[in-house]
């Protein structure tokens, strides 16, 4: 029964590769709740999309939020909205970001959903 709930309850979903670290994840969930918004995590059943930005799309999709993260096979993280047009993610972490920059990411997927406003 709470695995329903927490499907049923509003989220930022994390779209995260197979591959993926979890490391990134567990930073990028802190910084997502650290903002007051829950997340959700959807592992990438389909090993051939590697694509964070496709990742970020999808998992938006399928948020009552629509906002989604993506996570890739490299530690790359999309975040996007679903009104966005697929390739066009809100923010996109560098490759080599690290914990803190995984944490903004987060943070960043949260304040679209609370309407804050993103700090540079």
């Amino acid at each position: 029964m709470s695995d329903r709930r927490e499907a049923e309850r509003p989220s930022v979903v994390i779209g995260r590769h197979i591959d993926a670290f979890p490391g990134v994840l567990r930073e990028v969930c802190a910084g997502a709740e650290e903002e007051g918004v829950p997340t959700r995590v959807e592992p990438a059943g389909d090993r051939e999309v590697r694509d964070a930005a496709a990742l970020a799309h999808s998992a938006a999709l399928a948020s009552g939020l629509e906002v989604g993260v993506g996570i890739d096979a490299g530690g790359i993280i999309a975040v996007h909205h679903a009104k966005l047009p697929p390739g066009a993610p809100a923010h996109v972490t560098s490759p080599g970001a690290g914990p803190p920059d995984w944490r903004r990411a987060g943070q960043v997927a949260a304040r679209i959903v609370t309407g804050l406003p993103i700090a540079p």
